[in-house]
């Protein structure tokens, strides 16, 4: 069975903010192996343009660093797993993460967005 796999990327690494992203890596993986990586050109960003877009290119899961809970609602309405707080790394060492169920869920997200007393 294939899985295809979306990252938000910079550069060649898993982007910090999902929706600040400038491009995506899809990973086809099948059999426990990358068949097909593909990088493309994020969609112009506005509320809920990035989910739509990922599942119009057919993905069944999203790993991300950080993630508002809008983007990962609408992920998962699509049925689409949405895997959050993964450590940054390069694309490719996180995708064999992936599929061998060895991510690093540790990433502690810096929110910018709100005023927060701490």
């Amino acid at each position: 069975m294939m899985i295809r796999v979306a990252m938000p990327i910079e550069g060649d690494n898993l982007c910090e903010h999902f929706g600040h992203a400038p491009k995506f890596a899809f990973f086809d993986i099948e059999n426990g192996k990358v068949e097909l990586m593909q990088i493309e050109p994020a969609p112009e960003h506005f509320e809920g343009s990035f989910p739509q877009w990922v599942k119009q290119k057919n993905a069944d899961v999203v790993i991300v660093a950080g993630i508002g809970p809008k983007a990962k609602e609408l992920f998962e309405s699509f049925g689409i797993r949405v895997i959050s707080n993964v450590r940054p790394k390069k694309a490719k060492e996180l995708v064999e993460d992936f599929i061998a169920n060895r991510l690093d869920l540790s990433y502690q997200e810096v929110c910018d967005h709100h005023e927060h007393n701490h």
